[in-house]
């Protein structure tokens, strides 16, 4: 039985809910929060091949067993990101299967070699490191929930450069974002 138009765009909606749960995900380091926008098996080429979350595949140094570790691994080095996600364009396929193309850009501000969660060839000072791409996503609909089953993650362009960030400091510390689970994010129902 086909959707009907309300269903089509429920689904969409559901979609696109994923990928900006990915993002906050990505951005925050919440690993759960990551792990929640795969479905079991799904299969991550970006950076990175092999399975997008699958916490019992078998790891070795410099090889992390799955996307979430391989992208909490690269994150580290990394005091802040920003990922920004375009609208998504989703296309249905049937009653449950959906592929859609997102645009996004990254900024990872790189820690300075002097860090000691550094990564390997860091600079002296730190760097902003921007990559513009699109995200080719497959997903399926299973026990009622959207989610990847295989992502591809297209690089357009990059760009590396000495931070500037001129009144950054002059922030409330509180309006600052952080990672899970110092983000405001994470407690502003409280208020």
């Amino acid at each position: 039985m086909a959707m009907d138009a309300l269903e089509q765009l429920a689904a969409k909606q559901e979609i696109s809910e994923v990928i900006a749960r990915y993002a906050r995900a990505i951005d925050r380091l919440d690993e759960a929060l990551l792990r929640s926008v795969f479905h079991p098996g799904s299969r991550h080429r970006h950076f990175y091949e092999g399975p997008s979350s699958d916490p019992d595949a078998p790891s070795s140094p410099g090889q992390p067993g799955d996307f979430v570790a391989f992208a909490f691994d690269e994150l580290g080095v990394s005091s802040r990101t920003h990922h920004q996600m375009g609208i998504p364009l989703i296309e249905l396929e049937g009653d449950d299967r959906a592929y859609a193309e997102t645009y996004f850009t990254a900024f990872h501000r790189l820690r300075a070699a002097s860090d000691p969660l550094a990564g390997p060839g860091a600079f002296d000072t730190e760097m902003d490191y921007f990559v513009g791409g699109r995200y080719i996503d497959s997903f399926a609909l299973r026990d009622g929930c959207w989610k990847i089953t295989a992502r591809t993650g297209m690089t357009d362009w990059t760009r590396m450069e000495a931070p500037v960030s001129q009144g950054f400091f002059g922030i409330d510390a509180e309006t600052l974002g952080r990672r899970s689970p110092d983000d405001f994010i994470y407690r502003h129902r409280d208020q």
